[in-house]
């Protein structure tokens, strides 16, 4: 009878504790649009333009901040705040990608929105650098089996406001500070090459418009099996 009280008290106990913490929730972003020119930024001077983020609000989120990054100098712009819109000063003439990441004073779990990405207009700029390309497989930090050939396709989608994209060139490597330009010239988003089995793999795509304006993407890691 005791052993039943002790076993009873100690599941009341446990099923009365406290609720879980929630995670905060992620922010859709709102502006600037996705792959689009950003027309609503505000001169500053001739080299630079005064561009305003919005997003939506997140669930279970105290503070936010925003990031910006400069696709062809990887420089990087943030800001915390509490706000749903945020100004920034940005130097014109160049394609930027941005999120927002969300926070919570009671969790130390932080959100990510998804990434967008923009081209803010310069007065000095005659026609636009391409999007950097989007990798979309293999997906970051996968890890995969070959097929029987040892080969793997990579594709990738690449965007250019002035719709002149002329070629890519692929690049893959060890390390990531040791890519090796792989193809070039490729006319087509997506290329198959042979790998080794039990091997970690980077690659990258460089996106070269008419005007032989060139932007690079992110660096993809991947893992094939043995």
């Amino acid at each position: 009878m005791r052993k039943d009280f002790f076993f009873w008290l100690v599941l009341l106990l446990w099923s009365c504790g406290p609720d879980p913490i929630p995670a905060p929730g992620a922010s859709i972003l709102i502006a600037p649009a996705n792959l689009n020119e950003c027309t609503t930024a505000t001169a500053i001077n001739d080299l630079e333009r005064q561009v305003r983020f919005e997003w939506t609000s997140a669930l279970n989120t105290d503070n936010y901040e925003l990031i910006i990054e400069n696709s062809l100098t990887n420089k990087r712009y943030s800001k915390a705040t509490s706000l749903l819109i945020e100004s920034i000063t940005l130097p014109g003439g160049a394609p930027y990608r941005w999120y927002v990441n969300s926070y919570s004073l009671l969790s130390s779990e932080v959100s990510e929105s998804q990434v967008w990405q923009f081209y803010l207009e310069g007065n000095t700029e005659s026609t636009f650098f391409p999007f950097p390309a989007v990798l979309i497989a293999p997906e970051n930090e996968a890890i995969l089996t070959l097929d029987t050939d040892a080969s793997l396709t990579f594709l990738w989608e690449g965007q250019d406001l002035d719709q002149d994209i002329d070629r890519y060139d692929f690049y893959i490597g060890r390390t990531s500070d040791n890519l090796v330009k792989e193809k070039e010239g490729l006319s087509n988003s997506q290329t198959t090459i042979n790998l080794e089995p039990g091997t970690t793999y980077f690659w990258q795509v460089v996106t070269i418009d008419d005007e032989s304006n060139a932007s690079k993407s992110e660096i993809f890691r991947f893992q094939t099996e043995n």
